[in-house]
């Protein structure tokens, strides 16, 4: 009973805090973009959900750390933690409604990380800025084909003057024009493809259909010109099949979005063993400001960390470094309260 008596008030102040924190963010967007916003009112519509929906994504660690103050602070102040414990309840039977509830609620966003919702924040760009998300002049490496890719759209999914240069032993043996090919069934496609065809030191040419670069998808394709943000079912297709990348922005990107909801997680642990457990033998208050206040800096070093990995001056693998100092604290800390 206690396990959801105490999941239930930290459920509770999280959806409040993530909604509140989540709106309030989109709303200030919208009053410094209101002149960019194309005057339909479905894409103010829509652009407001794009923005609530990329700012749930970014600051939900913090509406996850907010809510277990809160919610740390109102077990205080009525004295229901001074009470768990006089029941003979441990510390860490306590914590655990608060841990487990964290690590679904940081899962769910995970998974929502894997789908389109994680380029929510471009799209609202793109609403805003009255563009199709279109690129131009791509020049890739796949697999072992070099791919020229004139103008591209990713939300229709269609590539004019596409030419695939199939490479083997270095050299080339084939090569696709495609004047317009369509991402069908996880595959290019296109009707009236034209195909050169090496042959005993001479070309011969085919036009026929073509199926042709499973797995190359258009989002993934037009996100490495400029590359913003990425799911992270994309990041892991990049890596695989992309050869001439900065794999170095890409897992900035992946590692921030994992380690910084792991960061608080290991954050809690610290501050639930150090939270005073009555109002009459410390100051609760002085303790919620200075939890406060932890955070948030630390939210922002791990974004300026994640700043710095992305443009390249600091390599991925940084962004592991807060994480792994926060456990080392949290284990001396458990080690010296056997309780816990």
């Amino acid at each position: 009973m206690y396990f959801f008596y105490i999941l239930k008030k930290f459920s509770k102040n999280f959806l409040i805090i993530f909604f509140a924190v989540g709106f309030l963010y989109s709303v200030v967007d919208v009053m410094f973009s209101i002149s960019k916003i194309p005057s339909s009112s479905n894409l103010f519509i829509l652009y407001l959900f794009y923005m609530f929906v990329y700012s749930s994504l970014t600051l939900y660690p913090l509406a996850i750390i907010f809510a277990f103050l809160i919610t740390l602070n109102q077990m205080i102040k009525f004295n229901e933690l001074v009470s768990f414990y006089s029941l003979g309840f441990i510390p860490k039977k306590i914590f655990k409604p608060f841990f487990l509830s964290s690590l679904i609620f940081i899962f769910g966003m995970f998974v929502l990380e894997s789908t389109k919702a994680a380029y929510s924040g471009e799209y609202a760009e793109a609403i805003k800025d009255a563009k199709k998300l279109s690129t131009s002049n791509l020049f890739l490496k796949y697999k072992n084909r070099v791919i020229y890719i004139k103008n591209l759209n990713p939300i229709f999914k269609t590539a004019y003057d596409m030419k695939v240069f199939v490479l083997k032993n270095s050299r080339v043996t084939k090569i696709y024009f495609a004047k317009e090919a369509k991402f069908i069934n996880n595959q290019w496609f296109c009707k009236n493809a034209d195909i050169m065809i090496l042959s005993k030191n001479s070309w011969t040419k085919e036009h026929k259909k073509l199926y042709f670069l499973q797995n190359f998808k258009p989002k993934i394709i037009s996100n490495l010109q400029k590359l913003k943000d990425i799911s992270f079912y994309d990041a892991y297709l990049t890596v695989k099949y992309f050869k001439n990348i900065d794999k170095n922005t890409i897992l900035s990107i992946v590692f921030f979005k994992i380690f910084t909801p792991l960061v608080i997680l290991a954050l809690m642990i610290y501050l639930f063993v150090k939270a005073p457990i009555h109002t009459r033998i410390s100051n609760v208050p002085l303790f919620m400001l200075k939890s406060l206040s932890l955070s948030i800096l630390l939210w922002g070093g791990m974004l300026l960390l994640f700043k710095f990995a992305k443009q390249g001056v600091l390599y991925y693998w940084t962004l592991v470094l807060p994480f792994l100092l926060l456990l080392i604290i949290d284990f001396i800390i458990l080690r010296r309260n056997n309780e816990f």
